[in-house]
């Protein structure tokens, strides 16, 4: 039973390599009948099929990447429900008179809580701009390259093909270089987003004992005790709401590390 044929485009000028048509291809092994593989060539040569291998690797770590960004999709808007409750503390403290003074106190910690946690949202937007950019870059790395392979595939067959086949192989290991290199730019960017998480947490805890404080101070501050407890069990839910974003945020990162190592494996592939 004949197999379905790769429809490849490889373009060549003086000799050398200049690109490639978008393909499809289903190569076939008379010998297995299997289809899907970009290995099988003439007389059994076998060619370069890191694509197959590490392939699906590349939008797996782009969908962790996403996920661990979209964690924290709603950090703006719960800094500034944390900054409002601040204001509220500080203003409620100050109609208790001396009965609210330990709360005043607790508040000015508070704004500094929500001015760390503010001022983390710019350095989010850009870190997320830049990961997306390069993670970007992978992908159109990895679909390169698997054209590349395809295309190398398709040549092996025709047996009389050796030299363009070694231009071929040029221009595969080039663009396996570029993906290496921007594996070590997403490393970097992984890191930055984890420093982020780190300081989010810190910031967290910090408001949970303030608020757990104002709770605390509350029950001296006389008619004004139910307004504060309830600013300060309102607090305690912008802080669980905080808690659950930086740990699916850390899920996301933990799980994108295994996806980076694996990707540096297929980058490696052309040394």
């Amino acid at each position: 039973m004949p197999g379905r044929a790769s429809v490849v485009h490889v373009h060549f000028a003086g000799g050398k390599y200049i690109g490639f048509d978008k393909i499809t291809y289903g190569c076939y092994s008379p010998k297995k009948q299997k289809y899907g593989k970009t290995v099988i060539g003439y007389q059994g040569t076998v060619w370069h099929d890191s694509a197959r291998v590490h392939g699906g690797t590349v939008n797996t770590l782009y969908e962790r990447c996403q996920a661990a960004y979209h964690a924290f999709d709603g950090l703006p808007k719960l800094v500034d429900h944390l900054r409002i409750l601040a204001v509220n503390a500080e203003l409620a403290s100050a109609r208790a008179g001396d009965h609210g003074r330990a709360v005043r106190v607790l508040t000015q910690f508070a704004v500094e809580c929500v001015t760390r946690l503010m001022g983390l949202v710019p350095e989010l937007v850009g870190l997320k701009k830049r990961t997306y950019g390069v993670a970007g870059g992978i992908l159109r790395a990895a679909s390169d390259i698997a054209k590349l392979e395809a295309a190398g595939a398709r040549m092996a067959t025709l047996g009389n093909a050796k030299e363009s086949l070694m231009v071929l192989d040029g221009a595969w290991r080039a663009r396996l270089a570029e993906l290496a290199a921007s594996v070590v730019q997403l490393a970097r960017t992984h890191e930055g987003l984890v420093a982020i998480a780190k300081a989010a947490r810190e910031v967290m805890l910090q408001t949970e004992i303030i608020s757990a404080n104002i709770a605390i101070e509350s029950t001296s501050a006389g008619p004004f005790e139910p307004e504060l407890r309830a600013i300060a069990d309102t607090m305690r839910g912008r802080v669980d709401e905080l808690r659950a974003m930086i740990d699916g945020a850390s899920r996301a990162l933990r799980d994108a590390a295994e996806s980076n190592q694996a990707l540096a494996a297929f980058g490696a592939a052309g040394r």
